[in-house]
């Protein structure tokens, strides 16, 4: 018999193979959850991360970091049940937003702040300050 082609397999054998490639950076993602749309902005001594995650708690939000990565996960769980004299309709969804950040500089996790207003996280965090100028040591 012959196969039917689905186009969807084929995008998802490409996403398998690429799991693998965790230093590319973005690319880790949890089964059930979306990529939030992100902006990551430097200004100079800081680096500033916009997400967008509609509908999110400022509770369901966790963030945390490490001297190279920004990772924000929110999970999300809804219950929903109508019911009538002749039929009962129940949903459940699991899911929420992942997303784990290669950064293009280090940053000081202890001096990360995040917000979050209107559907908007904003994350910012210090730079590591780099000095190349060296130190002069006195000889006794």
């Amino acid at each position: 018999m012959e196969e039917l082609w689905e186009p969807f397999g084929e995008m998802r054998r490409l996403r398998r193979a690429m799991k693998g490639c965790q230093s590319m950076g973005g690319l880790e993602e949890l089964e059930g959850f979306k990529e939030p749309l992100t902006d990551v902005m430097d200004e100079g001594a800081e680096l500033v991360a916009l997400m967008e995650l509609p509908g999110a708690s400022k509770e369901g939000i966790k963030v945390s970091t490490t001297a190279n990565t920004l990772k924000v996960r929110v999970e999300k769980e809804e219950d929903k049940e109508e019911k009538d004299e002749n039929y009962l309709y129940r949903e459940r969804r699991y899911g929420g937003f992942y997303r784990a950040i290669s950064l293009p500089a280090e940053v000081i996790p202890d001096q990360v702040k995040a917000s979050y207003k209107n559907g908007v996280l904003e994350v910012r965090m210090k730079k590591k300050v780099r000095t190349d100028t060296g130190k002069e040591i006195k000889v006794e």
